[in-house]
């Protein structure tokens, strides 16, 4: 009953407060999310989780410089790490937990995320649970990512497939903090 208070407090209260250090603070102390220095969680994100205050079965964690951005739908129950400088565009959805389709109780399935360094997401994809994301690599906007992507490899469609490639040397850090966000 607490977790399922908490979680709606998440969701519903906390998301929406328009300054940064609250939520931060919230997602690292309550949902148990480890935050890189300078990462940066926008209003209106969805977090899923199984268990408060860091006693989740699998770990969730934000690299440094790494911006979320608003309203994306970020699914911790089966783990989820997202490495450091990675951009999460608008109403991205990171799935972690799924349904075994022919079992007679339609049991849950939980599997990780990794998202590594310097990746860009691109409003709308979805990713889906087992998926790992090499460094660099790009999704392109409403792509479905349902296996591995290559590092530095350009994938959109559904299902995603690689379209190109990207530069090999990047080397910057995303500080996009705007008041009020």
């Amino acid at each position: 009953m607490i977790a399922k208070l908490l979680a709606y407090w998440t969701n519903h209260v906390i998301s929406h407060i328009p300054f940064f250090a609250i939520r931060q603070a919230w997602y690292r102390h309550v949902v148990g999310v480890r935050m890189g220095r300078d990462a940066a969680v926008f209003m209106g994100c969805f977090w899923y989780f199984y268990r408060p205050f860091g006693r989740n079965p699998q770990p969730m964690s934000v690299g440094e410089h790494t911006i979320i951005n608003r309203r994306c739908t970020l699914d911790g129950r089966g783990g989820l790490r997202l490495g450091s400088n990675v951009s999460l565009s608008p109403e991205v959805m990171l799935i972690t937990s799924t349904h075994r389709k022919d079992d007679p109780d339609f049991a849950v399935e939980d599997q990780p995320i990794v998202i590594e360094d310097y990746v860009w997401v691109g409003s709308r994809a979805t990713v889906l649970p087992g998926v790992t994301i090499g460094k660099g690599a790009v999704v392109a906007v409403g792509a479905v990512v349902t296996k591995d992507v290559p590092a530095y490899a350009v994938v959109g469609g559904v299902p995603a497939k690689i379209m190109g490639e990207r530069a090999r040397n990047l080397r910057y850090d995303l500080d996009f903090r705007p008041w009020f966000e």
